[in-house]
């Protein structure tokens, strides 16, 4: 894989030219369509869904419903719109950049009949225990455990991964003749992952554990554990998804050489979006998630994260709505602060404003600057962190990452410019969190808690905000 990428990308700004004149960049615009693609690339893409967080499943190279989800997820998640085909260049080049970096790729275990994607640079073999063989990446929380085992010593290590789950749901549990799988959430927010297969007369079974920020590498690893000796993760040369990459590649550098000085954007109009947008956070494992009702008024049909979703509820006073749609596997659930906002707080607004036009999840932070809203209302409160058209319905947070608000209107600075003859300064306001939890509890859903307090850095914040925030379209 690395030489058909340094081809590439040597080859890349030499061909701008040629393909300037030969190619229509339209064509990078279109919908994405995995028709042209070969089994190689559609399993490279996978593989690259599942780092980012997007895909739970096989990689197995079959663009089934779960990858055209995981697909959608991610282009709404990183570019605010549906999938379209220069999304596969950024979402190849991420992956490209782990393999450089750690060298993620297939390993095969003639002792086990199974291969695992592990980080082959960056791999560290830990002593052995009773029963595996240890080896951890050296780069993050992520550990991976191999053994052969009878079948009373395979039965306790599953049975040891169910008794180590501490979250209210159950842990997920898969028994047939010749398979098992379990996983568990541990207490530390950890995740432990277990699985074995019957082979030649004994059952081989692969552990596999990370923290809650290492979930992303912990899925796609295990989503690449197979039976026999697996194919390398590579791109098939001359392909389709390396002259995407190509197209997208000469198309940056020509923007960059002949717009210098003006603001970096395709040569292609971003197409329109029909009806609007806003943000939207999960509320609970079962699929629920918050938002406002102004953004999901006269819809005809609701996307969360590009996925359909039920209207359950919505209260005009409080601007609230409630949301049902299918979760993928590892997205977060928000926990709200079980007290309420402090006059003067840092906060952080998470959403996903000017959709179409800025890029991706979009983060601000202010303080609380007074605890009533308008006029004294005493459902809102006013808040500094810059909010704009789109960040409607986003979850507002306190420094350790609970939700204390969620996020509804600005002050409209021409208005009070043309009635007061002065121009606002940050005046924003947020839903009070109290407020949110008692509708939540209205439609019986019952929000995580919490009065640990515990400040974590802003970059952590971030990171954990990312896994529960949620693009909300209205069609």
């Amino acid at each position: 894989m690395r030489w058909v990428f340094i081809l590439l990308l040597s080859s890349a700004f030499s061909l701008v030219g040629a393909i300037t004149k030969a190619q229509d960049y339209q064509e990078l615009f279109k919908g994405f369509n995995s028709a042209g693609l070969t089994y190689t690339e559609r399993r490279y893409l996978q593989a690259a869904l599942a780092f980012e967080g997007h895909y739970v499943g096989l990689l197995d190279g079959d663009w089934g419903r779960l990858s055209r989800e995981a697909m959608e997820r991610y282009s709404y998640k990183e570019f605010g719109r549906a999938s379209e085909e220069w999304h596969t260049a950024v979402l190849a080049l991420s992956f490209f950049d782990r393999y450089e970096r750690d060298g993620w790729d297939m390993r095969y275990f003639p002792a086990l009949g199974m291969s695992v994607m592990m980080p082959l640079k960056t791999l560290v073999t830990d002593p052995p225990s009773d029963h595996f063989v240890n080896y951890r990446h050296s780069g993050s929380s992520l550990s991976v455990s191999i053994g052969r085992h009878d079948n009373a010593t395979a039965t306790n290590m599953h049975r040891f991964t169910i008794d180590a789950h501490t979250r209210r749901e159950k842990p997920y549990s898969v028994r047939k003749t010749n398979f098992a799988v379990s996983s568990a959430v541990l207490s530390d927010g950890s995740t432990l992952y277990t699985r074995s297969n019957f082979i030649n007369g004994a059952w081989s079974t692969i552990m596999v554990s990370a923290s809650a920020r290492d979930l992303n590498a912990l899925q796609a690893v295990t989503s690449s554990i197979a039976k026999g000796q697996s194919r390398a993760l590579d791109i098939t040369v001359d392909g389709k998804l390396i002259e995407v990459l190509r197209r997208t590649m000469a198309l940056a550098n020509s923007t960059e050489q002949n717009e210098a000085n003006a603001p970096a954007q395709p040569s292609a109009p971003l197409p329109k979006r029909g009806g609007y947008t806003g943000t939207g956070f999960v509320v609970s494992a079962d699929g629920y998630v918050l938002t406002n009702a102004h953004v999901v008024e006269n819809c005809g049909a609701i996307l969360v994260d590009g996925v359909k979703a039920e209207l359950i509820d919505a209260s005009e006073p409080f601007d609230l709505a409630l949301l049902k749609t299918n979760l993928p596997h590892g997205k977060g659930v928000a926990v709200f602060s079980a007290t309420p906002a402090k006059l003067n707080s840092d906060v952080t607004v998470i959403g996903y404003p000017y959709a179409g036009l800025l890029g991706g999840l979009n983060v601000t932070r202010g303080a609380v600057s007074s605890l009533k809203g308008l006029g004294g209302d005493g459902n809102t409160l006013q808040i500094t962190a810059p909010v704009q058209s789109g960040n409607s319905g986003g979850p507002l947070l306190a420094s350790d990452g609970e939700v204390i608000g969620v996020v509804v209107a600005k002050l409209d600075a021409a208005i009070v410019e043309e009635n007061l003859g002065d121009v606002p300064q940050n005046v924003n306001f947020a839903i009070r969190g109290g407020i949110a939890k008692m509708f939540l509890a209205q439609n019986q859903v019952e929000p995580e808690l919490s009065l640990e307090d515990k400040r974590v850095t802003p970059e952590e914040l971030a990171e954990t905000a990312a896994s529960f925030t949620s693009f909300i379209e209205c069609k």
